[in-house]
């Protein structure tokens, strides 16, 4: 008797022995997985995510500037300059919230294949929890359902019906928590595969959304361009437009001598920008394609003013300061779209009009060669490229006297026929 019973009791605590192991060391494997820290790589994608949101804040406030900005130029629209200007307003606006769009696709996919990862990860765990409950069940059922009474039965004494009883509790309330932790899984990833079907019916109505916007854009420029077909054949358009672009020219210098008087800030010292004629680097890679000086429209014979020169970058590239300076003006100006103006102190500017994507500030000190814009889709000839000024004591300097003899090859696509001409 006595044999025997140690024999059961030696079986059954040896089962629930084992149990128990397994069930801790589950247990410590799921506690590590939880609550260990993120590796290397989920931090760079968080990183990487928080950058992105920035940026996408940023774009945001730059819609709703222009959105202003288009509202205050509609009620006071009335020159020929005025339409085009409103124009550009709406493609600036377009491009930025197409690049908004294109911003929340992104975040969108990274959350959509962190979800997906999330899934496949308790997935397996599933798969893993099923896999110990069916072993356990096994084992149940080889004990057969009358082991609390052969517990009673085999024991000699009542410490060992205690015994063998907190063998058995142990081991049911340790599956009774894998079973909870099992069922907790389960409603996780329903949760999970929910979220992931969200975020895909989000990402298919931002593509929507998405080519709506290029689809507006490009009804837009139709319209920019049917307007300057009409300036190609009337001659009074072409005499408007030219008083309207003298009118700007004096409304750069307004600005630029507004922006040079005394302020909070200290002046920017002397940095010896003087010494460097000829051998700065250009602001962007391309041909150049409008020179300095008063020149004819090519779309039209009408001759306009022309104080800078115009690089026919394409478009998304790389606008990098000329010389180290302080920007001094970094908004939307009449004639000049998105603009950038560096002080290089000793009165010396450079203005970098026409860009598509602001990344300096007004009060931001920069370095020669840093990134401070991203050049556009329409520069002050209605062709892709950005424009470039250098002035002294607000007037216009020929800039190709102060930049190395060429620009360098456009950054990106292969250059066309009419891209194969080089500054001498």
């Amino acid at each position: 008797m006595a044999i025997r019973f140690c024999s059961e009791m030696t079986i059954l605590s040896h089962r629930a022995v084992a149990w128990l192991a397994l069930l801790t060391l589950f247990a410590a494997a799921g506690a590590e997985a939880r609550a260990g820290a993120p590796d290397d790589a989920g931090q760079k994608t968080a990183a990487r995510r928080q950058e992105e949101e920035e940026r996408l804040q940023k774009v945001r406030d730059e819609i709703e500037a222009l959105r202003q900005r288009l509202l205050e130029g509609e009620s006071s629209a009335g020159s020929v300059l005025d339409s085009m200007e409103e124009l550009d307003l709406r493609m600036a606006l377009l491009r930025r919230e197409s690049e908004s769009l294109r911003g929340d696709m992104r975040l969108t996919a990274d959350g959509e294949r962190s979800a997906r990862r999330e899934a496949d990860s308790i997935e397996a765990r599933l798969e893993k929890s099923e896999a110990g409950l069916r072993d356990y069940l096994r084992e149940t059922y080889k004990i057969g359902p009358t082991r609390y009474l052969r517990v009673v039965t085999a024991a000699s004494s009542p410490t060992q019906v205690a015994a063998g009883y907190r063998a058995i509790e142990a081991m049911n309330l340790g599956e009774a928590e894998r079973i909870e932790a099992y069922r907790a899984d389960r409603d996780k990833l329903e949760a999970v595969l929910a979220e992931l079907q969200a975020r895909r019916e989000r990402l298919q109505s931002l593509q929507v959304s998405l080519e709506d916007k290029t689809r507006e854009l490009r009804e837009v420029r139709e319209q920019k361009g049917a307007v300057l077909s009409g300036l190609q054949r009337e001659q009074t358009s072409q005499r408007a437009l030219l008083a309207d672009l003298i009118r700007v020219e004096g409304e750069i210098r307004a600005l630029l001598e507004r922006l040079a008087q005394p302020g909070p800030a200290e002046p920017v010292p002397s940095l010896g920008f003087s010494r460097y004629r000829g051998t700065l680097d250009w602001p962007a890679k391309g041909r150049l394609s409008v020179p300095f000086g008063n020149v004819r429209h090519p779309r039209f014979s009408t001759e306009v003013p022309h104080p800078g020169v115009d690089i026919a970058a394409s478009p998304g590239q790389d606008v990098r300061a000329v010389f180290n300076g302080r920007v001094i003006f970094s908004d939307w100006f009449k004639g000049y779209g998105q603009m950038v103006v560096i002080d290089h102190g000793d009165s010396y500017l450079s203005i970098y009009g026409h860009v598509d994507e602001r990344l300096v500030q007004a009060g931001q000190e920069v370095d020669r060669g840093e990134v401070i814009a991203r050049s556009g889709q329409g520069g002050s000839f209605d062709e892709p490229g950005l424009y470039f000024e250098i002035r002294h004591d607000g007037k216009p300097e020929d800039p190709a006297r102060w930049l190395r003899a060429a620009p360098g090859p456009p950054e990106r696509k292969r250059p066309t026929a009419r891209q194969t001409r080089r500054t001498p």
